[in-house]
């Protein structure tokens, strides 16, 4: 069963007691951002998760609010929101319920083992752009729980996600949580600094639906339909200043290179990924090359006109193994239907998230 703790001076707000909502004898769960440490940014700018109430013993009531434009999760147009945000506002919800919910101690080191989001069947409509921020309730309930001397060792998030009482879609993550000693463990020998490899040239911004080179995150590689992960890790959003030398490359770097991947195929039409769904198997390393290989499921766009295509396959390849997987749904990056959800990914082992 887990255990609702007082975070100390880290907890977001106290578990309120009357119905969900602003209002006389409410809760407001979009009047401030939860603690930075308890979804492990260092940014308050990057919080999105602001406010959580735990309605069940292993069922949970978030609230998100996205930025009207943010500064790197964000699509051509600027006409609707990037659904990617969903992922990480999936990773961040697992997060604060490990801490909040279960009780995970702020020492401990959270990888993830899965994550992944799929768009209802309103698409892209369901994340326009609008005057005001994005406020989301995210209903959040809890699998696999799995328990270690009576502390919290791995569970799963399935997150419910509504935007003004209208769902926008589904999202789910896997995580692991390690004490510091297991964690260097996963490290391994050797020095904490490892360096962080970045290939000679990075792919053109406009390749892959991007406008800075900074976020670029494909470089050249021999193969046709190959590139050489880009990691950086002096980039501000996929990168935290907490974990100023990385044993492993974050999990959110890889949904990016799945993204930038797509769209380079795709290219010059614009695209957007309506489900992105992503497992882990082996930790990244920073100090090695790493490939991304993207692959077409099927060959050949579907439905004329639709804007649906076929499902996109993207590897990331180490040392001859494949580390991590993303299958991949996109739409026209201007909107349009979501397509048929893909089957979910096998679990896998964790990379640092």
């Amino acid at each position: 069963m887990p255990v609702f703790t007082a975070m100390d001076g880290d907890a977001p707000y106290p578990h309120p007691h009357g119905p969900a909502g602003p209002g006389p004898g409410g809760y407001d769960f979009h009047e401030r951002t939860v603690s930075r440490h308890l979804v492990h940014r260092s940014s308050v700018a990057e919080v999105l998760i602001t406010g959580w109430q735990a309605t069940g013993p292993y069922d949970f009531l978030l609230g998100a609010q996205w930025p009207r434009l943010h500064g790197f999760y964000r699509l051509p147009g600027d006409r609707h929101h990037d659904p990617v945000l969903m992922a990480e506002t999936v990773r961040q919800a697992a997060l604060l319920v490990g801490h909040a919910g279960f009780g995970v101690p702020h020492d401990h080191h959270a990888v993830l083992e899965e994550l992944g989001y799929t768009l209802g069947p309103a698409g892209l409509e369901s994340l326009a752009v609008t005057a005001a921020p994005a406020e989301l309730m995210l209903r959040i309930t809890c699998h696999d729980v799995r328990m270690r001397h009576g502390r919290l060792a791995a569970l799963r998030v399935h997150a419910e996600v509504e935007r003004d009482g209208h769902p926008v879609g589904r999202g789910f993550g896997g995580l692991r949580i390690l004490s510091p000693a297991a964690y260097d463990r996963l490290r391994g020998p050797g020095p904490a600094a490892a360096p962080l490899r970045l290939t000679g040239q990075a792919t053109a911004p406009e390749l892959v639906g991007r406008q800075q080179a900074a976020d670029v995150v494909l470089g050249p590689a021999l193969l046709p339909g190959s590139w050489l992960l880009h990691a950086d890790a002096g980039h501000p959003v996929l990168f935290d200043p907490r974990d100023p030398a990385p044993g492993h490359l974050p999990g959110m770097l890889v949904l990016e290179a799945a993204r930038q991947a797509a769209q380079r195929l795709h290219h010059p039409d614009r695209v957007v990924p309506l489900e992105l769904v992503t497992s882990f198997h082996d930790p990244i390393v920073p100090d090695r090359p790493c490939v991304v290989r993207a692959v077409r499921e099927g060959g050949q766009r579907t439905g004329g006109g639709s804007g649906r295509r076929a499902p996109l396959r993207v590897l990331m390849v180490q040392d001859g193994r494949t580390v991590a997987e993303a299958r991949l749904l996109t739409g026209p990056a201007d909107g349009g239907p979501a397509a048929t959800a893909p089957a979910p990914a096998r679990r896998g082992l964790p990379l640092a998230g």
